[in-house]
């Protein structure tokens, strides 16, 4: 399956790159018209930095109260996120969803069940190895940039080396809504044998740094992402659009041309790409909405992911079709 997947999204990711949405032979769906005839959706796949939660990462009450009607129509909801179980908690319990969500963490390096009550039930996951996470640390103390080690459970660990770091640290805690770890030394915690999902590394500028950090590591040794104040280091075969891929036939057992899917960040190209409708917000990265089947008439802060599903709700797109 991993290598169908991956082969699958090599060849759209190909065609995308060269043209556009519509080389990959993917429909452009430009209005939620032309969505609702292209056919049923079972799933609704959504991120949430930047998507789901508006500018001041909160959760309106209409946007929950629009997730719970497209439940109610059948269909089930999946949280796609860079966002590791932690931060994603609170969410979860927010949305007050009546059964388990489905959720891909750490961009892809894990898959959970999360319920309201529940301790997060992993699925799969996919972290860096050794060796990954070693050039990762290596690179991020020349660079002097202050790391973040991504763990399953529990909160992330880092050891800013000074005020500077710190200052950085404590903005991304306050993107989270989590406090991080604080330990001496992430080498001693990699040598203990306590691998990561992932690396993050708190920048100034994530998308100069991103492409610094490329120039330096092999592709084929870390999967590099530029995100909202800082950059991740993932292994090379992680990112949302896999694991949804995986989580869709494993765990849910819907196809993916049945799920519509919204996202506004580079994390979330593989991912729009691989569904039936990838929706970009209207704030989403320009990348992005390259690839999309359309683009969002709202953005995040205007409550684009309610106000399309209600409109993809009055259009009948969600089966009636009892969720597994």
């Amino acid at each position: 399956f991993a290598d169908l997947v991956a082969e699958g999204m090599a060849s759209a990711l190909a065609a995308v790159a060269a043209s556009g949405a519509a080389a990959a032979g993917r429909p452009l769906l430009r209005s939620v018209a032309c969505a609702a005839m292209a056919g049923k959706r079972r799933v609704v796949a959504l991120d949430m930095d930047g998507t789901t939660l508006n500018s001041s990462h909160k959760l309106t009450p209409r946007t929950i109260s629009t997730i719970h009607r497209v439940v109610a129509a059948g269909a089930q909801v999946v949280v796609a996120t860079g966002r590791p179980s932690l931060a994603l908690q609170p969410f979860i319990e927010q949305l007050g969803l009546p059964h388990e969500v489905p959720t891909v963490c750490f961009n892809g390096a894990c898959a959970m069940m999360m319920s309201r009550s529940a301790c997060p039930q992993v699925l799969f996951s996919e972290g860096l190895s050794m060796m990954m996470a070693k050039s990762v640390l290596s690179f991020c103390q020349r660079a002097s940039w202050c790391a973040s080690y991504c763990v399953a459970s529990g909160p992330a660990l880092a050891a800013p080396a000074n005020p500077e770091h710190e200052r950085m640290l404590s903005r991304f805690e306050s993107l989270e809504g989590t406090r991080q770890e604080r330990v001496a030394d992430l080498d001693e915690v990699l040598a203990s044998g306590r691998l990561p999902l992932k690396i993050v590394a708190m920048v100034e500028d994530p998308e100069a740094c991103a492409a610094e950090a490329r120039k330096e590591l092999a592709k084929d040794l870390v999967h590099i992402i530029a995100a909202e104040m800082h950059v991740e280091f993932l292994n090379p075969a992680v990112n949302k659009g896999r694991s949804l891929a995986r989580l869709c036939s494993e765990v849910v057992r819907v196809p993916l041309d049945e799920v519509v899917a919204y996202g506004d960040n580079h994390n979330d190209i593989e991912m729009l790409c691989l569904v039936g409708d990838g929706v970009a917000m209207a704030n989403a990265k320009d990348a992005v909405k390259s690839v999309a089947n359309r683009v969002c008439q709202w953005d995040n802060d205007e409550e684009g992911v309610a106000k399309d599903l209600a409109e993809l709700l009055d259009a009948g797109v969600f089966s009636l079709h009892a969720m597994v």
